[in-house]
């Protein structure tokens, strides 16, 4: 992973009129550096229902990671599938562009799997960005108060306005 890539915060983003979601400031200048450009890796979250976000060096961190996997096994003389833990990983991501705003479209199949419609709750975890629909972060045990604060907030906001 680059050096100080470290996502942190949280964002709400309403969907453009052209459908497309913007990223929030920091989190956008961290992918840039990340990626050395207007990349965004997306991929579904292995067991909450959002989706994550982050940087070609964090692709090549995951990568690392099952290197040094199949190092420890080999070692330890355990059998690993370096193919298949490759396949967990990486089949799902989709690299992405945004513009210089940040503005992205989240693809039709992440939307229906984690049940985005017009609103991404952004929330930086370390070394990538989970994107929530607002709801579904509510249901979702552990987490942060001050977040779930915000999404309450911003939904009886919505509700007031006609928007729910």
């Amino acid at each position: 992973m680059a050096e100080g890539i470290i996502y942190s915060g949280s964002a709400i983003s309403v969907a453009d009129s052209k459908g497309r979601f913007v990223l929030p400031l920091d989190m956008r200048k961290l992918l840039k550096h990340s990626s050395g450009d207007t990349r965004l890796c997306l991929s579904i979250h292995s067991s909450l229902k959002c989706a994550v976000g982050f940087g070609l060096s964090h692709k090549q961190w995951l990568e690392d990671e099952v290197v040094e996997m199949e190092r420890a096994a080999r070692d330890n003389g355990v059998a690993f599938d370096g193919d298949a833990e490759r396949e967990r990983r990486f089949a799902d991501v989709e690299d992405l562009n945004f513009d210089d705003g940040g503005r992205f479209f989240l693809p039709a199949d992440i939307k229906r799997l984690i049940g985005i419609e017009d609103v991404i709750v952004f929330s930086g975890v370390s070394r990538y960005i989970q994107m929530w629909e607002p709801k579904t972060l509510l249901a979702s045990d552990g987490r942060s108060p001050r977040l779930r604060a915000k999404v309450e907030a911003f939904l009886e906001e919505r509700a007031a306005e006609g928007k729910a």
